[in-house]
């Protein structure tokens, strides 16, 4: 499923009026009605007469709620329209025609355009609609739009969930890029985004001012997607059943695959052991556990399900660079490779990583430790198409010689940009996982939440992905697979037994159970 910037939204609005000749006045038709299914579908108990309050910007997206406000006159709401605007600005084109509609049947409309006018009465209201700005925001918002938007804040501070809110588009004061706010923000109790999903609904802000996310039919076709395809994907089934590996009858073990793992350095053998897990999990048919010799029996003892191999010692506990060449030679045999957790730090480990990247054939994930030993030295990962990198924010900050604030004020542009310097795939984990290429394209993974961050967590997703990629899927798609897996597996666990307590055994446990949802869509 496409994911789309303003702009990009705003040049397929154009190539479907101006190279398909489909009128604006009938997208905006489309949408309304969209948006009205929705409400009832999201909503579908309401008192007799209920009331709603549509807020009407005087562009397109007003242009949505005059047409809205039409259709629930006629399915027995009472509709209060008020539109926000400047003094001395006028509706034009197809936003004006359709207040003309609307004045024409008598429903109540009101102007706000100074700090002067009556606010709406909050308090007679079952359904506030927020229809002011879409896609067209790219500046700090003023009164009288302000002014209305911090008076809803305060009615649904009093008044809780008794008062519904929906948002045509994106919430206005939204950026529809980043998901940062332009001023107050009215969050709302469902989004319904028009045409495809807005980048910045799934960014910083966006989730929790978005609620429920649903997608408005607007009436593009796939030929007119083709034409300007997005750069963004939401990991959905459309693209994920693609790229599933086959499981034949006939198969057997060596059919699906050998993920090795490298790392887990004493006091960190529990990263490696749950990276194990998740790669036990994936559908590949060999795991095998790189690690240093001395911890043999920790290995031996926690592992009934994948194999081990001892990899040579600097101190005990702690691999040498020179276990470097021998998973080299390992992976001759193997299809996918994990690196860095428990890994460690500091001359030895950083020389093992650098002799492994330089050198893997086979696909290599790159996590924790191996990131941050790594750190000013991404140029020796280009010219690889075959690598993922997996960091959490702070990883990513110190591959990139910046903050974490830094990251997280703007995670896409971070992940692009580290995705370009080090020619790799990036998974910069978190909330809405991001998922980029060297070229730019990406997917948001919108599975998962806070239950999610746990020790070992990160380390399961590694394993998950290194089995992924052992199956042969190309390792963007893999990526996008694993992180959708991940999150889809917390959700599980977290449906089960709740958000407290909950350990990455639980999320293993879980795995099965999103692949059936995986396979059966």
């Amino acid at each position: 499923m496409y994911l789309v910037t303003s702009k990009e939204m705003q040049h397929l609005d154009r190539i479907a009026i101006d190279n398909f000749g489909l009128p604006g006045i009938v997208l905006m038709e489309n949408a309304a009605r969209s948006i009205a299914q929705a409400i009832f579908n999201f909503w579908p108990l309401w008192p007799s007469n209920p009331t709603a309050i549509v807020l009407v910007g005087r562009g397109q997206n007003g242009g949505d709620g005059w047409v809205l406000a039409r259709l629930l006159s006629t399915r027995g709401f009472h509709v209060l329209a008020y539109l926000l605007k400047s003094e001395g600005q006028e509706l034009t084109g197809d936003a004006a025609i359709n207040y003309n509609i609307v004045q024409k049947l008598n429903i109540f409309t009101q102007v706000i355009e100074t700090n002067n006018d009556c606010l709406p009465s909050w308090n007679q209201a079952d359904l506030v609609i927020d229809a002011i700005f879409g896609t067209g925001l790219d500046r700090p918002l003023a009164n009288p739009v302000a002014r209305v938007l911090n008076s809803a804040n305060e009615a649904r501070s009093r008044r809780g969930d008794r008062l519904r809110i929906l948002a045509v588009d994106l919430p206005s004061g939204l950026s529809g890029d980043t998901g940062e706010k332009w001023g107050p923000i009215l969050p709302a109790d469902l989004t319904v985004t028009l045409g495809a999903p807005k980048v910045g609904l799934y960014l910083k802000h966006g989730p929790e001012a978005a609620g429920k996310i649903v997608i408005g039919d607007i009436g593009l076709t796939p030929q007119m997607l083709a034409q300007a395809p997005p750069r963004g994907r939401l990991t959905d089934w459309e693209e994920l059943r693609v790229c599933l590996p086959c499981r034949p009858l006939t198969g057997h073990k060596g059919s699906f695959g050998h993920a090795l793992l490298a790392g887990g350095a004493k006091g960190k053998t529990g990263a490696l052991i749950m990276a194990s897990e998740g790669a036990l999990r994936s559908g590949a048919a060999l795991v095998t556990v790189l690690h240093p010799a001395s911890l043999g029996s920790i290995y031996e003892t926690k592992l009934t399900e994948a194999m081990t191999l001892e990899l040579p010692e600097n101190n005990p506990g702690e691999l040498a660079a020179s276990a470097g060449d021998l998973i080299l030679c390992y992976t001759k045999n193997c299809q996918a490779l994990a690196l860095g957790p428990g890994l460690g730090l500091g001359k030895e480990a950083e020389e093992l990583v650098q002799r492994v990247a330089r050198s893997v054939a086979i696909p290599l994930v790159l996590d924790a430790d191996a990131l941050t030993n790594l750190a000013g030295r991404l140029e020796i990962l280009k010219g690889r198409l075959n690598i993922v990198l997996t960091p959490h924010p702070g990883e990513a900050a110190r591959l990139l010689a910046v903050t974490t604030t830094d990251i997280q004020n703007d995670r896409l542009g971070a992940a692009r940009q580290l995705a370009a310097q080090s020619q790799a795939i990036v998974l910069l984990k978190g909330h809405n996982s991001i998922i980029c290429e060297p070229k730019g394209n990406f997917y948001i993974n919108p599975t998962g939440g806070p239950h999610l961050a746990v020790g070992g967590s990160g380390d399961m997703l590694t394993g998950l992905l290194a089995g992924l990629l052992a199956q042969k899927i190309p390792p963007f798609q893999a990526a996008a697979l694993a992180a959708w897996l991940h999150g889809r597996a917390g959700d599980l666990a977290y449906q089960k037994l709740g958000s407290e307590g909950l350990k990455v055994t639980d999320f293993v446990q879980s795995l099965p159970l999103a692949w059936q949802e995986v396979r059966k869509k």
